[in-house]
């Protein structure tokens, strides 16, 4: 008989094999997490060149977020992150974080999916994004 774990990522104690929860932080982790978190995360780091943003919401979800045409407008970051933007001085990866610039005032709890993969607390929405996925600029276009 197994014997029961918690899970690294949404703390839940389970019985079933459990996985190897990296890139996020912990030991093991739940088959759930595992398909929800782990599996779609990884499949997005292999990319070389996403043409999408992870959508880590504060209810602990994860989504993927495309732009409506090439490239992110101001106005779909704003909405994914429910305010005002601001990029994270950090990048993840070499991907930019995005996040809303006051998600303290608006008293957001703690992200915790995006803490556990980062070790970075950020409140509310967080956006995970390639950098090649905003606008380019004159420079790149010429």
């Amino acid at each position: 008989m197994n014997k029961a774990k918690t899970c690294s990522i949404c703390k839940k104690s389970f019985n079933e094999y459990g996985n190897n929860p990296s890139p996020f932080n912990g030991e093991v982790c739940c088959d759930d997490c595992n398909n929800k978190y782990v599996v779609p995360l990884r499949i997005y780091q292999s990319i070389r060149d996403p043409q999408y943003a992870l959508h880590f919401k504060e209810d602990g979800t994860l989504e993927i977020l495309k732009p409506k045409d090439k490239y992110f407008t101001l106005q779909e970051l704003q909405g994914a992150v429910g305010g005002y933007i601001e990029l994270y001085p950090c990048r993840y990866e070499n991907k930019l974080i995005v996040c809303d610039e006051e998600g303290l005032i608006k008293r957001r709890p703690v992200n915790t999916l995006f803490s556990n993969l980062t070790s970075i607390k950020l409140v509310g929405d967080v956006l995970l994004c390639p950098v090649g996925i905003f606008e380019a600029t004159d420079e790149e276009e010429t």
